[in-house]
């Protein structure tokens, strides 16, 4: 059963399906939309990355933590901005058609 919540003054709406990966081990990949546009800015749902919490939110932009599934590489902080619908991880911007490769 996928839970939605909303982020940066109910702007962003972060859905994750649960789905257990093994016994006891359960992956959150998120999908993110811009409700005022309904423009898809993030989807990884369909792959191992697992949001493990969200972090610095304001009214204009929020990080993603996320960590790719096994977990035995450290985490990746994913900068998104509604200012100007740029992603970016450690202050490069990536883009969305080639983020799964730019997390690695």
């Amino acid at each position: 059963m996928s839970e939605t919540t909303l982020h940066c003054n109910e702007r962003l709406a972060i859905t994750v399906e649960p789905r257990e990966m093994r016994m006891s081990h359960w992956l959150y990949a998120p999908r993110v939309v811009d409700q005022q546009s309904g423009r898809v800015l993030l989807d990884l749902s369909d792959s191992q990355w697992d949001l493990i919490a969200t972090a610095d939110e304001s009214a204009s932009s929020i990080d993603l933590l996320l960590r790719k599934y096994p977990g035995d590489r450290p985490a990746v902080t994913l900068h998104i901005s509604l200012e100007d619908w740029q992603l970016s991880i450690a202050g490069r911007p990536v883009e969305a058609s080639t983020l799964a490769s730019a997390l690695g």
